[in-house]
């Protein structure tokens, strides 16, 4: 009798420890709105809306950026970038993969480097790009300055060449 109560007491103790333990918890942080402004890109400039949310029952977290960058005189017009992408957990490889895609044509894979990462600091490496020169990589870096400001890093390496600093955004949050 002892035994089938231990048996029913672990199963029910396993099933409700493995039930609140979400595999984005260490993104916890990013979920919800963000506004902001940003540095280089080649246009000096931005304005840089961003939204991370959990989707489909909190499968997924469904990234959107949104980014307008002022005029110069190489580029009077001004551009207009927008990504949008999900972050989801490949179970098979126990890695976290984001995949992006961008109004410029390039669809980036990215796996979260965990060596590089910590409770506050994400890195995203691509380990695919469609659409760029072969042999070139992105590195995507999110770090929290705290609980309502976030920073995020564009950095791009070529061919046997070291990563770049392309650009950057402090964003403030809007809401959870």
């Amino acid at each position: 009798m002892k035994t089938i109560i231990s048996t029913i007491l672990f199963s029910f103790i396993t099933l409700i420890s493995t039930a609140q333990t979400s595999p984005f918890e260490k993104f916890d942080f990013l979920i919800g709105n963000w506004s902001g402004n940003g540095e280089g890109f080649g246009n000096e400039k931005s304005n840089i809306n961003s939204s991370f949310q959990l989707i489909m029952n909190g499968k997924y977290i469904e990234v959107k950026n949104e980014s307008k960058f002022e005029p110069t005189a190489k580029n009077p017009e001004g551009e207009h970038h927008i990504d949008k992408g999900f972050i989801s957990f490949d179970g098979n490889r126990k890695k976290y993969v984001f995949r992006q895609f961008n109004n410029e044509g390039y669809v980036n894979r990215y796996i979260l480097v965990d060596s590089l990462s910590s409770d506050s600091y994400l890195v995203f490496e691509t380990e695919d790009i469609e659409n760029f020169l072969p042999g070139g990589n992105v590195r995507w870096t999110i770090r929290k300055v705290d609980d309502n400001n976030i920073e995020t890093t564009f950095e791009v390496s070529f061919p046997d060449k070291d990563y770049v600093c392309f650009g950057t955004n402090l964003l403030t949050r809007l809401d959870k």
